[in-house]
């Protein structure tokens, strides 16, 4: 499967989401990372997808990740 980060800006709001496709494990936090740290500041907690949680990453029931300049 072909890897992707996507960046989705909420012009309403100014909230920025960054998305990682076709990443194993935890390495979509590796991919994402950078991206976060040009946007701005993270706030809250991340969401993983389906596939992600599939490798038993143990996480809280609302993860989130927004981005503020």
């Amino acid at each position: 499967m072909e890897r992707s980060i996507l960046i989705h800006f909420d012009n309403e709001t100014g909230e920025v989401r960054v998305e990682a496709e076709g990443f194993e494990g935890l390495s979509c936090l590796e991919a994402t990372q950078p991206f976060e740290e040009a946007l701005g500041v993270v706030e809250g907690d991340r969401i993983f997808k389906e596939e992600a949680q599939a490798q038993q990453i143990r996480t809280s029931s609302n993860h989130q990740t927004r981005l503020r300049q």
